[in-house]
């Protein structure tokens, strides 16, 4: 599928994949906006001075995965990487793909669009294969850790902890280099009918560096979710904090394990709602959701524009310093 999209984006002319990916975004926001129930949001006093703080906590949590995503491809031995600036640009643009249709595009849009920056498309394939799966593992496991020593997973039906440990514990054996590469040399065989070529395989280092990476990087988003809900919920103890930590990271790593879902839609805020439900009444768990949902997508909005202004500022400078002389 990813191969099958990329393969796509470079049959059509980039600037017509420009105005196709806003117009995406714009449709999708429309819809989004007019299924949303705000009289959940009415119901809610909002303090913004700490909706600033979350923003701009979970703001820091979006340039963490271009760290991340930097780390991976240079532990996969790539010697020369684009500024982080324009790095951070491709993944602001290639992350809001997420919500037209999801994961898969995410994928997709970042190997089309770094690859023209001089970056072997196979190294960038499998830096985003581990890149989307250690996001979920990483999440996944720090989140299971926290809940395991807090006794509100009580709330959590046993089924659903059973598939997300079963899920986790797969993708762990799966990540192990060996037999992901062994997998990938299965794979190439079948559909290229050749052997791949050594950009093809990951490394031991480059997956304990991005489980570390993305493990902290759990902690960060779940500052932010944190800041969020106590602005909100005036009343919540600072001791609610490594739950919401949990509770955002796992709902979150099952919005991104969902790949044709458009940003985990529905997957993750019902998740979401029954953790929330567990320290909270549910109504207020339910306008919570959706007020982070409309957060979050806020927040990748703000994203792509610091990123586009970052990247373009300086050449934009430069065009009218030349206009003046």
């Amino acid at each position: 599928m990813i191969r099958t999209l990329v393969y796509l984006y470079r049959k059509i002319p980039k600037r017509l994949v420009s105005v196709v990916f806003i117009v995406a975004i714009i449709a999708f926001l429309v819809v989004y906006l007019k299924n949303t129930d705000f009289n959940q949001l009415l119901k809610l006093h909002i303090n913004w001075w700490w909706v600033v703080l979350g923003l701009l906590a979970t703001l820091a949590s979006r340039y963490w995965m271009v760290v991340v995503w930097r780390t991976i491809l240079w532990a996969l031995g790539t010697s020369k990487l684009p500024s982080f600036n324009l790095m951070s640009y491709i993944y602001a643009k290639a992350w809001m793909s997420r919500y037209v249709p999801g994961t898969v595009t995410w994928i997709a849009g970042k190997i089309y669009m770094a690859a023209g920056e001089g970056i072997p498309r196979g190294r960038l394939a499998v830096s985003s294969l581990l890149e989307g799966s250690m996001q979920v593992v990483a999440a996944t496991i720090v989140s299971l850790i926290i809940l395991g020593f807090n006794p509100h997973l009580d709330s959590v039906p046993l089924v659903a902890r059973i598939v997300v440990v079963v899920v986790s514990i797969l993708c762990l054996v799966i990540l192990f280099p060996p037999i992901f590469n062994r997998l990938l040399h299965v794979a190439h065989m079948l559909i290229k009918k050749e052997k791949p070529s050594n950009e093809l395989r990951i490394s031991g280092r480059a997956v304990v560096w991005s489980f570390i990476l993305f493990a902290v990087g759990t902690f960060i988003t779940g500052t932010g979710a944190y800041l969020l809900v106590l602005a909100v919920d005036a009343h919540l103890s600072f001791g609610s904090y490594l739950y919401l930590v949990a509770a955002f990271g796992l709902s979150g790593a099952i919005g991104i394990a969902v790949p044709f879902v458009p940003s985990g839609l529905g997957v993750r805020d019902g998740v979401l709602i029954v953790l929330l439900a567990a320290i909270m009444p549910k109504e207020l768990a339910v306008s919570l959701t959706v007020f982070t949902r409309l957060a979050y997508v806020a927040i990748d909005v703000l994203f792509l524009g610091c990123a586009s202004a970052l990247h373009h500022g300086p050449k934009l400078q430069q065009r009218m310093k030349k206009a003046k002389t």
